[in-house]
């Protein structure tokens, strides 16, 4: 199953974004499953916000699940990101 990964990204130390996206990314992994990680998507303009939540969106579109790590509900791209999954009835769960 493709996973999308979402965490709270803009207004905190990418290493630790980093960090948590990789365990993510290696839980995932060892469940059978294949992550999406927002920080391995090409974002062609990084610097208009707009465009890339909506690149992530899309690959979002392209999963079968979403993971929801901690701090989701307080992150404007995550909380656009968990409308979408619901919006497209994509598999949400909140634990690794």
């Amino acid at each position: 199953m493709k996973v999308y990964i979402s965490l709270p990204i803009t207004g905190h130390d990418i290493e630790e974004v980093e960090a948590r996206c990789i365990f993510a990314k290696a839980v995932l992994k060892r469940k059978g499953h294949t992550p999406v990680s927002p920080l391995d998507i090409d974002h062609s303009d990084p610097d208009f916000y707009e465009a890339v939540i909506g690149t992530d969106i899309t690959a979002l579109l392209c999963c079968d699940a979403v993971v929801f790590l901690d701090g989701w509900r307080e992150s404007k791209g995550c909380t656009l990101e968990h409308a979408a999954a619901k919006i497209y009835n994509k598999l949400i769960t909140y634990e690794l």
